[in-house]
């Protein structure tokens, strides 16, 4: 069987993140896990004595959350949005307008480093897809106004998003999987579920204990080395470990490596001296949006937001070296 492009770079996560499973729940008691393709990525979910109904109740969650922010699914509310760009305003739901509303908050927080509004440029890269590609100069040039979140408007009373300018369009790929894991983890407690790992593409999300006080220990790859290399363990309960890096998707042209990890500022790949960063967090939501920030922030920048907000973090830079906020007593 002949795989595209896409499947087999899901098909390559595969032992990357069932290995960090593997390393997190060992000389635990015993889970149930369960795996499949959603959101773009391999989704590996791990329950202690799980019934069939909690596990098919997470993957159908997670579905539901795909089919609602993904911008390459027509029917999707962000594809509504990026539709009906220039024409009209678009009532949604009010989780996923709130959604919307903490994507542009954070693209206001780090100057647009974090940008909901970066669809027409990771549109024309295509990084992770079949059409991947590097545009010419010219077409990034044309397509940089309408990265500007400052036009976004929203509505709170109507609940309504609109996108003033035609070609404009929405991207919550920098938090949608984090969002995810904070819905899975409400599932998880209004089922009454003890403990679980959930991973979505290696977004980690700790329910729980391992095992009484025991906490979840999860390795982080070194972006340097294969799949299964760590430079470093944490040790979590009931919070998300989510890592950012370039190794994860790029593509390769005339011996220059472009990696995913988009600057709406210059319309490029960042340029940092980070290779990984991983933030440690109860928020999925704002774990996912802050490691892509810090990644592009570079490292000086990335550990004075780290320390201004007052979240967790390792950075694995370019030079082998670590920074960290992160403590294991924490």
């Amino acid at each position: 069987m002949r795989l595209s492009k896409s499947v087999k770079a899901i098909v390559r996560l595969i032992p990357i993140i069932l290995f960090s499973l593997f390393i997190s729940s060992c000389s635990s008691e015993k889970l149930v896990t369960d795996s499949r393709i959603a959101m773009g990525t391999l989704v590996v979910v791990s329950l202690e004595q799980s019934d069939e109904a909690e596990m098919e109740g997470i993957f159908s969650l997670v579905y539901e959350i795909d089919n609602a922010i993904s911008r390459y699914n027509p029917s999707s509310w962000i594809s509504r949005i990026n539709e009906m760009a220039g024409k009209e305003r678009v009532a949604v739901p009010e989780d996923i307008f709130n959604l919307i509303k903490t994507s542009i908050s954070m693209a206001y927080r780090t100057d647009g480093v974090f940008n909901p509004a970066v669809g027409p440029l990771s549109g024309l890269w295509g990084i992770g897809t079949e059409e991947a590609r590097v545009p010419e100069k010219e077409e990034i040039e044309n397509i940089l106004p309408l990265l500007d979140y400052t036009l976004i408007e929203i509505d709170d009373e109507a609940r309504t998003v609109y996108l003033p300018v035609a070609g404009m369009a929405l991207d919550l790929g920098g938090v949608g999987k984090g969002y995810a894991a904070d819905l899975i983890h409400d599932y998880l407690v209004q089922r009454g579920v003890e403990r679980a790992l959930v991973n979505l593409g290696g977004n980690v999300l700790a329910f729980g204990s391992k095992s009484g006080k025991e906490k979840w220990k999860i390795g982080i790859r070194n972006p340097e080395k294969s799949a299964s290399s760590f430079f470093a363990t944490v040790e979590v309960s009931d919070e998300t470990v989510i890592t950012s890096g370039g190794y994860q998707r790029y593509i390769d042209q005339d011996g220059v490596r472009y990696h995913h990890i988009l600057d709406s500022r210059t319309g490029y790949p960042a340029v940092t001296d980070i290779l990984s960063a991983t933030v440690i967090n109860p928020s999925g939501t704002l774990g996912d949006m802050l490691s892509t920030t810090l990644f592009a922030l570079g490292s000086e920048k990335a550990m004075e937001l780290a320390e201004e907000l007052g979240v967790e973090v390792i950075l694995y830079l370019s030079d082998g070296s670590v920074l960290s906020t992160y403590s294991s007593d924490s």
